[in-house]
């Protein structure tokens, strides 16, 4: 009998959460014969675990349409998730994959108003190598770090910046990294030193993150850069879908 009624309690979590499943952004709203036939579930059986659901302010029904969406209390812990997932320590398995692969150094940066604040670094494994220290602020408009999260900013903070710093062509070279998304630098922030950068997209599709790899110029060949702007991006991108970014 105990596991009859265990097994009844698991079949009905897993409903709810099949109800749950049938949102999403091309369905917010959807109505009691929609979802019981998403769900391959009588129309009864689903009004009652609907019910339950609506009770709990985890599904929310329209008294004027009679369709349900999701309720706050989805809101709120989906909130609460964000919350907890912090890039840092979705990135750091990934930096230490790209380190490995290309023994350079591979930084996350993040903004800070006018700078880029370096938040996590996998250290390269050559014996000269480029390094930054954590916590360590640099300006946006120099390297590629800085210009990756730059790029993605709204228009009016890029233009405020734009007129402080005397750089006429760093405008269209922002254009073109939006269109890209990846960048590169050479012996911008300092001599000898290059890096190539992709950004970091959240779950809003904005960039408050970015990835680099840098090191000494000596070693960034244009087939490197190539080959390390594939590699970067390719692991922003993937930082990014952990993130909850849906491009």
């Amino acid at each position: 009998m105990t596991n009859a009624k265990s097994e009844q309690g698991l079949r009905t979590v897993q409903r709810a959460i099949d109800i749950l499943n049938c949102f999403s952004e091309e369905q917010s709203e959807l109505s009691l014969t929609e979802i019981a036939s998403e769900i391959g579930l009588a129309k009864s059986t689903t009004s009652r675990l609907l019910s339950t659901l609506e009770q709990n302010s985890i599904i929310e029904k329209d008294q004027q349409t009679l369709k349900y969406k999701l309720g706050m209390k989805v809101y709120y812990l989906g909130y609460l998730a964000g919350k907890s997932i912090e890039t840092r320590l979705i990135a750091k398995p990934i930096m230490n994959e790209v380190r490995d692969h290309t023994r350079e150094t591979v930084n996350l940066y993040s903004i800070d108003d006018i700078y880029r604040v370096c938040l996590e670094q996998a250290e390269g494994l050559r014996s000269v190598r480029h390094s930054v220290k954590i916590g360590q602020k640099l300006p946006l408009w120099a390297g590629a770090g800085g210009k990756a999260l730059l790029a993605f900013q709204e228009q009016k903070f890029i233009n405020e910046l734009l007129t402080i710093v005397d750089k006429p062509e760093l405008e269209e070279e922002l254009r073109t990294i939006r269109v890209d998304r990846v960048c590169c630098s050479i012996d911008e922030r300092g001599e000898g030193t290059s890096a190539v950068a992709a950004p970091i997209f959240d779950i809003n599709g904005k960039v408050k993150a970015c990835l680099s790899i840098s090191g000494p110029a000596m070693r960034f060949s244009q087939d490197k850069i190539a080959e390390y702007q594939q590699l970067v991006k390719e692991s922003a991108s993937v930082i990014s879908s952990k993130l909850g970014y849906r491009n």
